[in-house]
Parts: structure tokens; sequence; C-alpha cells
């Protein structure tokens, strides 16, 4: 009776155990952080949209130790003058903050990517934003092809749950695998 019972005892934890391994997040996946609009966690990374004041106070509380902003600097200056000065309030924060700016596609160049990537090589907990997260995005995704050695396929599976999306598949209904030309 007793063996019966250890033995049930013993199959029971087992059987939490691996519920439970499957219910964790993997370290390659993206979390949806549901309380804020457009914001992401992958490893230790968030990503998102411009944060409000809310969303950096959370970032502080949740270790965030740099934030790096990908907004143009006419879209920093806009925003500073009708809502709040955000590297001033990050820096309040005793968080660290860097602006890497891009001004739309004419600043997808590999010398930003590598301003941008000298912000990350770190396992700093950071946050990297833009307005509403495609910038931060493709950032993000070209620096895990470039810096981590991610296959350019793992980093649009990664971007697709982030903010990332091609229109050519929702047309086709089917997804793209992407290969670089050498």
């Amino acid at each position: 009776m007793k063996s019966g019972l250890l033995l049930f005892i013993l199959c029971t934890t087992i059987l939490c155990s691996v519920k439970a391994q499957d219910q964790s997040p993997s370290s390659d996946s993206v979390t949806v952080i549901h309380d804020f609009k457009n914001l992401f966690r992958f490893q230790n990374f968030y990503l998102g949209g411009q944060p409000t004041l809310e969303t950096l106070q959370w970032m502080k509380s949740h270790g965030v130790s740099k934030i790096v902003n990908l907004r143009s600097e006419r879209e920093n200056n806009d925003f500073s003058g009708t809502a709040f000065d955000e590297a001033k309030i990050i820096r309040d924060l005793g968080i660290e903050y860097h602006s890497v700016p891009v001004d739309g596609i004419k600043d997808y160049t590999p010398e930003k990517l590598d301003s941008f990537a000298m912000q990350l090589n770190t396992h700093e907990t950071i946050l990297i934003h833009c307005y509403i997260g495609v910038r931060a995005t493709d950032f993000f995704m070209a620096y895990l092809v470039k810096s981590r050695g991610y296959s350019v396929n793992r980093a649009t599976e990664i971007g697709r749950n982030l903010k990332f999306s091609m229109p050519l598949e929702k047309l086709l209904d089917e997804k793209i695998r992407i290969e670089i030309e050498k």
C-alpha cells in the first residue's frame, strides 16, 4: 500500500514538473507583456513602441538598466514638446539612456546597425523602442543575425512574434523563407 502511494506521488511530481516545463517560455521565445501596448520580451530584451511614464516605472521595477531609443531626432523633439522629456525621466529613474536615431529607411545601414549593436552587447536587461516597435524589431532581427549568429529565418520567426510582418506572406497565406545571397 505504501509503495503504491509512493509511486503515485512520484509519478504525479514528475508529471507536474514536465507540465511546468512545457508552460514556461523557452529562452528563445517571445513573451507578450499584456499590461502595456506593443511591449514584448525576448531573453534579456524588452522591445516595443514609445513607453509611457507608467511603462518606464514598470521597466525600472523589472530590472531594466538600459534603454535604447531608435526614434528620430525630430520624433524625440516633438514628443518631448508635447509629452515628457524621455531622456531626463529615464536618467532620473537611474536607467542608462541611449539614442540611436533611425530616420526612415535611409538609416537602415550597416553603420547604424553597428551603433545599435554596440548598445546591446551586454547581459543587462534592456528596453529597445521606437514609435510603435517596427524599427526596434527590424534592427533587433538584424542584430540577432549579425551579432548573435542566428539564421535569417530564425530571426524572422522571432520578429514575427514581435512587430515584423511581410505583407506578401499575408497575400499568399504562406510563410516565406529568406536566404542571404553572397
